[in-house]
């Protein structure tokens, strides 16, 4: 058994070949997405997928290795959050009065308050990874492997979960290795790394911010309106209690909040995947409804076992998608160092989360709808890829709006008309002056 993590990195194309060793602590490793993050993990535990452009060996870990997924569905596989509290402890004992009493600690340490038989399918992306993060460290790891984990966790919810990573750290000595695609992440970390795709070295450089938009207002004929509205899921407490809100005069919305406070939730009201339980929710277009299209944070639920190249298909027999624009998306995601022809035939399982959100961001921006609703559009995606995203929303909100559901404040200030902030429930201009107060 060995306290620290040690291996040799080679990129043999680049003639790099450098030995690493981390301590107990938290080191974070940033790199722009498709650099090897999951891949650097996955060669750590033993699994390789033969298509990395490096190479680990001599590799020395503790035995007591928990890692934690991209996608938080990954690892949940309860029915309900109660049972997923317990199901590590009773892989690992036998002995129900030390589950038990393990248990009732859990449930005081789980960052949000929540009913035991709520089903994991109703919490929202960042209380699934706060979940992931409570049971990954309950059965005491030596090694946490966090594959952009955190990824979903509004900046307030990411200090308290970093926070009590650090007393894991403090009580069990362990290693954690945080690879992550949010290079403000570096503030957390005892160490700073960056990986690309032709190295792996220690961070010494600059954030480099977003700029704000220097968007002109134009005129808009959408509306959003909620009289009265309620709505909860069975065991959340209160979401949307007689809520009341006008929103119009926007060409692009941000909605922001801290996790579980309804963002996605308000969207799928919209949409009407989910229905009132009494008051009504509405987004018009000059009276009348609106044509949406919907992105919504696991972007593999709307493709089913599709390929990306029947998903297209049924944008175009939808007549959503003109087919003189295939030729111009497919430009548009050379742009973004993505090969058409190379993932066409590829399922939403066999590409990367943030390569898939990507992707599918980009042929519904070329499509003909009133309004795109984007939730979570920058996650996993490195600085580099987030300025390029927003390059392309720019473009489609000449003659098109945009609502943009995201913890990424800076995102979301910077590119956004308007923001609503859930939490104090005020929409804000870009001069952040309030407007409403619910």
């Amino acid at each position: 058994m060995t306290n620290q993590l040690q291996f040799n990195v080679s990129f043999p194309k680049f003639n790099f070949d450098q030995q690493f060793s981390f301590q107990s602590g938290l080191h974070v490793i940033y790199g722009e997405s498709g650099c090897g993050k999951s891949a650097l993990i996955n060669q750590i535990i033993g699994l390789k997928t033969g298509h990395e452009n490096f190479l680990l060996t001599n590799i020395s870990c503790p035995e007591e290795i928990q890692k934690i997924f991209q996608n938080p569905d990954t690892q949940i596989v309860s029915s309900t959050v109660g049972g997923e509290l317990a199901f590590s402890l009773e892989c690992r004992s036998k002995d129900q009065e030390l589950i038990s009493s393990k248990l009732i600690q859990l449930k005081k340490t789980l960052f949000f308050e929540c009913a035991d038989h709520r089903h994991p399918a109703t919490l929202s992306g960042g209380e699934k990874e706060m979940l992931n993060i409570i049971t990954a460290f309950s059965v005491d790891p030596q090694l946490v492997l966090i594959d952009d984990g955190l990824s979903f966790l509004n900046t307030e919810r990411k200090e308290e979960v970093v926070e009590y990573i650090y007393n894991r750290i403090a009580e069990t000595d362990c290693i954690v290795l945080w690879l992550t695609s949010d290079c403000n992440d570096f503030q957390f970390g005892v160490s700073q790394w960056e990986l690309s795709l032709s190295y792996l070295n220690e961070w010494f450089g600059k954030i480099k911010p977003l700029m704000p938009n220097e968007r002109t207002s134009q005129a808009n004929n959408l509306i959003i309106e909620c009289h009265d509205l309620c709505f909860n899921y069975n065991g959340s407490g209160n979401l949307f209690n007689s809520f009341n809100i006008k929103i119009d005069n926007f060409r692009t919305l941000g909605i922001t909040g801290t996790n579980g406070c309804g963002k996605t939730t308000l969207a799928k009201l919209l949409l009407e995947i989910e229905k009132p339980e009494s008051g009504f929710v509405s987004l018009t277009k000059l009276g009348e409804t609106a044509a949406i299209a919907y992105l919504e944070q696991f972007p593999e639920k709307m493709m089913g076992a599709d390929s990306l190249a029947e998903f297209v298909d049924r944008l175009v027999n939808a007549g959503k998608l003109d087919k003189h624009k295939i030729s111009h998306a497919v430009n548009n995601l050379k742009n973004c160092q993505l090969d058409w022809g190379q993932i066409k035939n590829k399922t939403a399982f066999e590409l990367p989360w943030s390569t898939l959100r990507l992707v599918l961001t980009i042929w519904l921006l070329n499509c003909e709808y009133d309004l795109l609703i984007l939730d979570e559009p920058t996650f996993g995606l490195g600085r580099q890829q987030v300025l390029t995203l927003a390059r392309y929303l720019e473009l489609y909100l000449k003659n098109k709006h945009l609502i943009i559901i995201s913890h990424d404040s800076e995102f979301i200030h910077t590119f956004c008309d308007r923001v609503f902030d859930m939490d104090q429930l005020l929409i804000k201009t870009k001069t952040d002056k309030n407007i409403y107060n619910g």
